[in-house]
C-alpha cells in the first residue's frame, strides 16, 4: 500500500494594483514563476482579466522538507537592498506555505521556521500564510 505524502507548495507573492511585473523581475534581478498585470489576461483554461498585478516565486514537492523549500526560496531572492513591500507598485508581500494532502491515511505534517527563517522573512518585509486542504 502506497503511504499518501502531501503536495507542499511554497510561494512568494507580491501584489498590487499598480505593479508591473517586469519592474519587480528588473528590481531581484530573477525571473517569475508566475506574473500577472492588471487588466491583461491571466492565463488558464478559461480567459480572465486580471485584476490586479502579481509577481510569484514557488517551488513544489511531495518530497522535501518544508525548512530546505524556505531556505531555497530565500537563497533565490538574494539579498535585497530593501524589504519587498517596499518595489514599486507594492501593496501585499508575502510567503505562502500551501499543504495539500492526496487521499490518504489521516496523518499529519510537522515543520519548523527557525529565528533565522523568522529573522529573513522580516527584513525582506514578508508576512507568512500557512494554508492546510484536505480532501472530505
Amino acid at each position: 500500500m502506497k503511504i499518501a505524502r502531501p503536495l507542499v507548495s511554497i510561494a512568494l507573492y507580491l501584489k498590487g494594483s499598480d505593479l508591473d511585473p517586469t519592474i519587480v523581475s528588473k528590481t531581484l534581478g530573477i525571473e517569475p514563476s508566475r506574473s500577472q498585470k492588471k487588466g491583461g489576461y491571466t492565463h488558464g483554461s478559461t480567459k480572465v482579466i486580471a485584476k490586479i498585478g502579481m509577481w510569484a516565486l514557488e517551488i513544489s514537492s511531495d518530497s522535501r522538507p518544508v525548512e530546505e523549500m524556505v531556505e531555497e526560496l530565500i537563497r533565490k531572492i538574494g539579498d535585497s537592498a530593501r524589504p519587498l513591500n517596499e518595489i514599486e507598485g507594492v501593496e501585499d508581500a508575502y510567503l505562502d506555505i500551501f499543504i495539500a494532502w492526496d487521499d490518504g491515511p489521516n496523518e499529519s505534517v510537522e515543520f519548523r521556521l527557525t529565528k533565522e527563517h523568522a529573522e529573513k522573512l522580516s527584513q525582506l518585509g514578508l508576512a507568512v500564510c500557512f494554508s492546510v486542504s484536505k480532501p472530505d
